[in-house]
C-alpha cells in the first residue's frame, strides 16, 4: 500500500506538484481504492469539497473512500489539556519553543519542496517524525491524546473500507510518515 501527500495539505503552492501531477502519480500506481484521510464521509457530500476529490475516482478508476474523522473530540481534548496544564511559565516556554520548531520545519520544507519526489520523500517524513517525537517527549499526554488517537481513528475507518495491497492512502503531508510507519495496523 502506498501513501501520498495531498496537494491541499502543503499550505503553499509547489511548482511541479499540483492536482494534475498528483492525478498522474495516482494513475501510475493504479490503486483499486483511494482513502482520503483529510475528508470525512459527512464532509465529502458537501459542495465545499474541491471538485478534484470527486473527479479523482473517474480519472483513476479507483473507488474513493473518505476516511477522515471529526477533529472535535481531539480539539476538545487539546483545549482541556492546555487549560489544565499550561498555566506555568515553564510550560508556556516549552509550548512557545515547540511553536518555533514547527515554524522552522515548515520554512525549511517550503524551500526544499520542488515536486512530488521531495514532498513524498524520506527527508520530509523524517522532519515530521522528529517533530512529533519531540512534541511527544515534551507533552506526551497531549500528543498521544490528539495526534496519535486521531490517526488511529482514521486507521479504523480505513480498515472498515477493506484496503488491499493495491490501495492508496492520500494524506496530509505531515501525517504521511505516520501512516507509512503504521501500515501494519491495517492488517487483521
Amino acid at each position: 500500500m502506498e501513501v501520498l501527500s495531498s496537494v491541499a495539505s502543503l499550505g503553499i503552492s509547489v511548482r511541479g506538484y499540483d492536482e494534475g501531477v498528483l492525478t498522474g502519480l495516482i494513475g501510475q500506481l493504479g490503486p483499486d481504492k483511494i482513502f482520503l484521510t483529510e475528508i470525512s464521509q459527512a464532509e465529502f457530500t458537501k459542495e465545499s469539497i474541491p471538485a478534484f476529490y470527486h473527479s479523482l475516482g473517474r480519472s483513476t478508476g479507483a473507488t474513493i473512500i473518505p476516511a477522515g474523522v471529526s477533529n472535535e473530540p481531539f480539539e476538545k481534548f487539546r483545549e482541556e489539556y492546555v487549560a489544565e496544564n499550561l498555566n506555568t511559565p515553564e510550560l508556556t516556554i516549552k509550548k512557545n519553543m515547540l511553536g518555533l520548531i514547527d515554524d522552522t520545519i515548515y520554512n525549511y520544507l517550503a524551500q526544499y519542496w520542488k515536486g512530488p519526489d521531495t514532498i513524498n520523500s524520506e527527508v520530509t517524513d523524517s522532519l515530521f517524525r522528529a517533530k512529533h517525537k519531540l512534541f511527544s517527549s515534551v507533552f506526551f499526554e497531549l500528543e498521544n491524546g490528539t495526534w496519535d488517537e486521531r490517526h488511529k481513528s482514521i486507521v479504523e475507518v480505513i480498515k472498515r473500507g477493506k484496503p488491499t495491497d493495491a490501495s492508496l492512502i492520500l494524506s496530509d503531508v505531515e501525517s504521511r510518515y505516520w501512516y507509512k510507519d503504521h501500515l501494519n495496523l491495517l492488517k487483521d
